[in-house]
């Protein structure tokens, strides 16, 4: 399965693989999440290009947009959220296309 143990707080929050090079078709994943977060990935300029629910402690991402576009070379911003909103955590991704 894909989901993992979440905890209470954010642990060492980790994208793998990062940088995404461009021949990499796997999927990509965001471990040391928090329980029920949720991860939306913006582009640099903020716009949402994916969105979805961690599975208990990781978040999967294919690497492509809402309509399943592959996403272009360029920084994408993560950020995770609890369902309260009481914790946070933002990190980076780079994708080489």
């Amino acid at each position: 399965g894909e989901a993992t143990s979440g905890s209470e707080l954010f642990g060492d929050v980790y994208v793998f693989p990062n940088p995404v090079r461009p021949n990499y078709e796997g999927k990509i994943t965001i471990t040391g999440l928090a329980n029920n977060v949720n991860v939306k990935i913006t582009d640099i300029s903020g716009n949402l290009v994916y969105e979805v629910d961690a599975l208990g402690g990781q978040a999967i991402w294919d690497g492509k947009t809402f309509d399943g576009r592959k996403v272009s070379t360029g920084v994408y911003l993560v950020f995770c959220t609890n369902d309260d909103g009481s914790q946070t955590y933002v990190t980076k991704l780079l994708f080489i296309n």
